[in-house]
């Protein structure tokens, strides 16, 4: 990133002047390298605004007075918010696993605890059960498959679900 632009951080009109001449010259090589990193447009797009950003910070705390070789800073703050923005990204992606794992394992905790119950019932009980919330079956549908009246099947079902609510301590739901 070759090229020389004098800084002058005197003024807030001269900073203005050189920002934009700064962004005429080295906005294109400030998108590359961002891309080269982020392989996203619209990421690169944003980094490449907020290198301008701290480019102007720098310039008007007059931290950047003169400066022969801006490509090489330019190119370090672009380097430098790239990083940045890949490990937040990171950090949020193995968060995302991390409570997926812990999601799945509470799942599949629940399902043995909740298949170990359910074994538990009385046969009656565990079939109207299984039938309804495995099978999706409608009631009339169970009561014409163990030919019962639709009633007793309804009867059996609330009788599964006490028995159920009893074996987890009165907490079915959570």
């Amino acid at each position: 990133m070759g090229g020389h632009v004098l800084i002058d951080g005197n003024s807030f009109d001269k900073c203005n002047d050189m920002l934009e001449e700064i962004y005429k010259i080295y906005s294109d090589r400030m998108f590359n390298l961002a891309f080269y990193y982020l392989k996203d447009k619209g990421l690169a797009e944003d980094i490449v605004q907020e290198a301008i950003i701290k480019i102007r910070e720098k310039i008007l705390k007059k931290e950047i007075i003169s400066c022969h070789k801006i490509g090489g800073l330019i190119g370090y703050i672009v380097k430098g918010l790239c990083i940045n923005l890949i490990k937040r990204n990171q950090k949020v992606i193995y968060r995302e696993i991390y409570d997926t794992e812990a999601r799945v394992e509470e799942n599949f905790i629940s399902d043995i605890i909740l298949n170990d119950t359910i074994n538990k019932l009385p046969d009656k009980y565990r079939d109207v059960f299984i039938m309804k919330f495995v099978n999706d079956m409608s009631y009339d549908e169970i009561s014409s498959n163990l030919g019962l009246s639709e009633s007793a099947v309804r009867k059996r079902m609330e009788r599964a679900r006490k028995l159920i609510k009893e074996m987890w301590g009165g907490d079915i739901y959570g």
